[in-house]
């Protein structure tokens, strides 16, 4: 189960490459189909006279494809609207790309080869969506892959979308409860066994408790503005996305997307990034780089410093630590221990001599620190062996740095927004300071990177991590 949500935001990575790969065998079909029976032309000497329709073909599908949304996840479209959508995406492509070849070539359009490439190419998308759909649908009805959804107000409107839920397992949804000011309108749900949280008030208490990833509120918004103001604020300030049935008040920063399940109408606050075609290539990078360093780098470095280790002190050579992620999700967070055995223990000795602000602890001459640890403290070394957290999904290469839930418990309702996106091994706190970096300005900083986050500048703070650590800059 986990490893699948784990790498859910792949899946638009998968789609294009598996689209290109569609579009590529459809070339070598079509250039089969026209080759000169005399065997003057071989059949990649025929594929490379007409490259110029692959080509052209490819740029367009992903523009064409991408206006359809035809990259992301969506969980409630039915399988005819995505055919629909991608067969609209298709004659849009082949129609331009007659265009593009009649323009661009100095030939006629050859309109056997377009024609078995058209024909080739849809038969094969249509094809590798639909089995790729079924194959989805059907992980989902076995528990996996799924997102906890908390539904708010017990009502027609909130037992029609359980009955949609309910009657569509392929979507993927569990329903973690339900949340109402009067028990007795938990009734409208109890066909369905889902378990009464309490009152609106307590939804706060839910979010801290519970893991949930998407709340569904189905109240009156003329009778319950206020409360509805109050649950969207909440969510808010956690980064948890909300979906409503109705008009949309101001929020401070969480974007607005409008989405349908079935025949219900949806409308998301989420704070979290949903440029969906970059956070799948995000992801490919991480597992890319992090399984590159791995097998390359790895295998000789960490036994390197492991012996620095066991010759600096006793002890084992990894410290893992429990850490907070995604929307609260508890992971073993893996580092190179620098600190004696107990430092764990003496941290309660060492409160008095905090150097930090705010639910952080940090001191630059920890006497828990071994000579050794010092030295791997230095250059960063001590976070190396994150890269594994990275290639399992737990983080990220780039993005705010995982807390310890003694610290989370310490946040205002505001900071825990720093759980809504992966945590990641650097950050935009760690390049403008590292631990010199007051708690509220690391929050600040932590946040700012969330709303304004974009792959390119993922790309520039690992270059600037790089200068910093060699720089030794502000380590602690």
């Amino acid at each position: 189960m986990s490893i699948l949500k784990r790498h859910a935001g792949f899946l638009t990575l998968v789609l294009v490459a598996f689209d290109s790969g569609c579009a590529l065998v459809a070339a070598l079909i079509a250039s089969h189909m026209v080759m000169p029976a005399d065997g003057s032309r071989t059949l990649m000497q025929t594929l490379l006279d007409h490259r110029l329709y692959l080509l052209g073909f490819m740029v367009v599908w992903f523009l064409a494809a991408g206006d359809q949304r035809l990259f992301v996840s969506h969980r409630g479209d039915s399988l005819v609207s995505q055919l629909v959508s991608i067969i609209k995406a298709l004659a849009v492509s082949l129609a331009v790309t007659a265009v593009l070849i009649l323009f661009l070539s100095r030939h006629a359009v050859d309109r056997s080869f377009l024609l078995y490439f058209g024909g080739s190419t849809a038969v094969l998308i249509l094809a590798f969506r639909t089995i790729l759909r079924l194959f989805l649908w059907s992980i989902r009805r076995r528990g996996y892959n799924f997102r906890q959804l908390l539904i708010i107000g017990g009502n027609p409107r909130s037992a029609h979308l359980v009955e949609v839920i309910a009657s569509h397992g392929q979507y993927g949804y569990h329903l973690a409860g339900l949340l109402d000011d009067d028990p007795e309108r938990a009734k409208h749900l109890e066909k369905y066994k889902i378990p009464y949280l309490g009152p609106v008030q307590e939804l706060e208490n839910v979010l801290l408790k519970h893991v949930i990833d998407e709340v569904y509120v189905c109240l009156p918004v003329r009778k319950y503005y206020t409360e509805i103001t109050s649950v969207a604020h909440l969510c808010e300030g956690v980064g948890v996305s909300v979906r409503m049935f109705a008009d949309l008040f101001p929020l401070r920063v969480a974007t607005r997307q409008i989405y349908q399940l079935e025949d219900i109408p949806l409308l998301s606050l989420s704070t979290i990034p949903e440029a969906f075609a970059q956070l799948a290539l995000k992801r490919a990078i991480d597992m890319a780089v992090s399984g590159f360093f791995l097998v390359t780098v790895a295998w000789w470095l960490f036994p390197l410093i492991a012996l620095i280790i066991k010759l600096d002190s006793k002890g084992p050579v990894f410290f893992l630590q429990d850490r907070v992620g995604l929307n609260q999700r508890r992971f073993k967070c893996i580092k190179f221990r620098s600190m004696v055995v107990n430092a764990e223990e003496l941290k309660a000795q060492l409160a008095a001599l905090n150097e930090a602000d705010g639910p952080v602890f940090k001191m630059k001459r920890d006497p828990r620190m071994t000579r050794g640890g010092r030295w791997i403290r230095k250059f960063s070394i001590d976070e190396m062996p994150q890269i594994v957290n990275v290639f399992l999904g737990d983080m990220s290469l780039v993005g705010p740095r995982p807390p310890v839930p003694s610290e989370v418990e310490k946040y205002t309702w505001d900071q825990r927004r720093r759980l809504s996106v992966r945590p990641g091994i650097t950050g935009l706190q760690q390049v403008s300071g590292r631990s010199d970096v007051d708690f509220d300005d690391w929050v600040e900083l932590d946040l700012a990177y969330i709303d304004n986050w974009s792959l390119m500048e993922d790309i520039r703070i690992l270059f600037r991590t790089f200068q910093v650590v060699l720089q030794a800059k502000g380590a602690a």
